[in-house]
């Protein structure tokens, strides 16, 4: 990996938001291929698989490149992959302590809503 501040870190963040256009075009060609699949078989009985592929193909391609000729967007997303690079993620260890505290806090209040529902269950026995 190239050190930060470099062309080459630069090209490594670019390649991340060529990465993230794709991986959007291919959610928007899926998305699209449902769309036109359930609108074509309320028409018509047996839907062309290969029409279907292309239409959303050419949906989710045409978005993606939409969206990349479209330089507020692309610069956006530089933004937000440069933003993630900077992050400090935490390690394993860390990781585990949070989730194990987590689990604990969530049987503690667990515990506690559950003395206050016996609590007013059996106040309201009494009451009623």
């Amino acid at each position: 990996m190239t050190p930060k501040g470099t062309a080459g870190a630069q090209l490594d963040l670019t390649r991340y938001v060529h990465i993230l256009f794709i991986a959007g075009g291919a959610v928007a060609a899926y998305l699209a291929y449902n769309i036109i699949h359930n609108i074509w078989i309320r028409f018509s009985p047996d839907p062309s698989f290969p029409l279907l592929f292309a239409l959303s193909l050419a949906v989710g391609g045409g978005l993606a490149f939409y969206f990349w000729q479209h330089e507020q967007t692309r610069q956006l997303a530089q933004e937000v992959v440069g933003e993630l690079s900077r992050v400090t993620w935490p390690t394993r260890p860390e990781l585990g302590a949070a989730t194990v505290v987590v689990i604990v806090t969530s049987i503690v209040m667990a515990i506690v809503l559950g003395l206050f529902d016996f609590l007013w269950s059996w106040l309201t026995t009494i009451i009623y």
